[in-house]
């Protein structure tokens, strides 16, 4: 039964005739609301999301505060888009909750799509368990998103970087993607900003009711906050009072931006606890070493922003080294930046699909790579990729895609 129902969601329209705002307002209502009286902590931004999501999630666990958590998208399972107190929703009450959501009727033009169905049963979930907070990331853009749709307004808001990502749907320029992740921001909404560009920040503050930019905060402002404040600014000047857990020099601003989202949230918490609590966090494909000897690097990059991070990551880590890197791409996607933005650190590609009709071609994929100059390899399939990659005997890093690093995972824990 539940293997028929994760497979009638996800032949679900990934986009309906009415955007996921509207049909969220219509739905929830349907199934009595489950969003009210949530303290809901919204996110927005185009990276960080997940990680500065779970970064804010394992703060408030540890103070003893119940924590939903909604992520997207996944890697290996359904249920890992939904998770209290860091547990996904187990089998048996996905089953009865998303038949509950399916089972609503719906106008045609507001059919829920495959994410609203996955959004309304966590929120069921997360209200049938009572939970003190939920942390709520978004899909897709801000204003028109099906998270936006929540009647509920948030006790805060969080905006991490802004990059150029589904630039057919949200806008070309950096400007015009941030104005559509700023529409999660309502009246009386506190909303922290992460780290940005100036251009980019001056529209994300325009009509938040109040906000905290996390790199307009001033040595001075230290003396008037207390301990989360100053934590969060030790942590953006790359302080050793606490680490980021996971890899790479950007997670210091989504740490920096999860603590003062804390801190506006509930700012007596404690601070050791929320140290503590953050020291334990894992997120899979953010730059995870599946092996040392040899050397194997699984990461979800797919923006230009994103493999910009990995490589400069990669470089400051590995210093002279060369990797073999193991490629798959969106069809949609800024394929050339990721080449050009990690090709003089590149022993070569091993270019292979996702599975995945977005995805494009593995043959297609080795021809861009080779146009840019750099050397590549054809694998039709992941098996015949992950073989050329065992069988190389340099270190390996797989990216550009959240499909394929799902994929391999997948075949590492198998």
């Amino acid at each position: 039964m539940y293997t028929d129902l994760v497979q009638k969601i996800e032949s679900l329209k990934r986009f309906g005739n009415k955007s996921g705002r509207e049909v969220t307002e219509r739905l929830l209502p349907e199934l009595g609301s489950p969003d009210r009286g949530m303290k809901i902590i919204h996110i927005a931004g185009t990276n960080g999301k997940g990680s500065t999501a779970v970064y804010i999630a394992a703060g408030l666990q540890a103070n003893g505060y119940k924590t939903g958590l909604f992520t997207s998208p996944h890697l290996i399972t359904i249920r890992e888009r939904m998770q209290i107190d860091r547990e996904m929703i187990g089998r048996d009450d996905f089953t009865r909750l998303a038949g509950k959501v399916l089972s609503v009727g719906m106008p045609e033009e507001y059919t829920p799509t495959f994410f609203d169905i996955c959004l309304a049963t966590a929120l069921l979930w997360f209200k049938e368990n009572n939970c003190d907070y939920v942390v709520l990331e978004t899909g897709l853009g801000g204003r028109l998103d099906s998270t936006r749709g929540i009647s509920e307004t948030p006790v805060a808001g969080t905006i991490t970087a802004i990059g150029l990502d589904h630039t057919a749907i949200l806008g070309d320029t950096l400007e015009k993607i941030a104005a559509e992740k700023a529409g999660i921001e309502r009246e009386g909404m506190p909303v922290v900003i992460a780290h940005n560009k100036p251009s980019v920040r001056k529209v994300l503050e325009k009509n938040a009711s109040s906000f905290l930019a996390v790199d307009k905060i001033s040595d001075t402002d230290e003396r008037k906050t207390n301990g989360l404040f100053s934590l969060a600014l030790k942590a953006r000047d790359r302080d050793k009072e606490i680490t980021p857990p996971l890899e790479g020099d950007f997670q210091y601003d989504n740490l920096a931006a999860a603590l003062f989202t804390l801190y506006l949230t509930a700012p007596d918490l404690d601070k050791d606890k929320v140290i503590s609590g953050i020291r334990t966090v894992t997120w899979p494909a953010r730059i995870e070493e599946l092996s040392d000897d040899p050397l194997f690097i699984v990461d979800g990059s797919h923006n230009p922003q994103g493999v910009e991070a990995l490589s400069r990551t990669l470089r400051e880590a590995h210093p002279g080294m060369k990797f073999v890197f193991l490629m798959a791409a969106m069809a949609d996607k800024d394929v050339s930046h990721m080449i050009e933005g990690t090709k003089d650190i590149a022993e070569y590609y091993i270019c292979t699909k996702a599975d995945t009709p977005r995805s494009l071609e593995a043959s297609r994929l080795t021809e861009m790579v080779r146009s840019h100059g750099a050397k590549a390899v054809c694998a039709e399939t992941l098996e015949k990729a992950l073989e050329f990659a065992r069988g190389s005997g340099a270190p390996v890093v797989s990216f550009g895609s959240l499909y394929l690093a799902g994929e391999v995972l997948k075949a590492y824990r198998d």
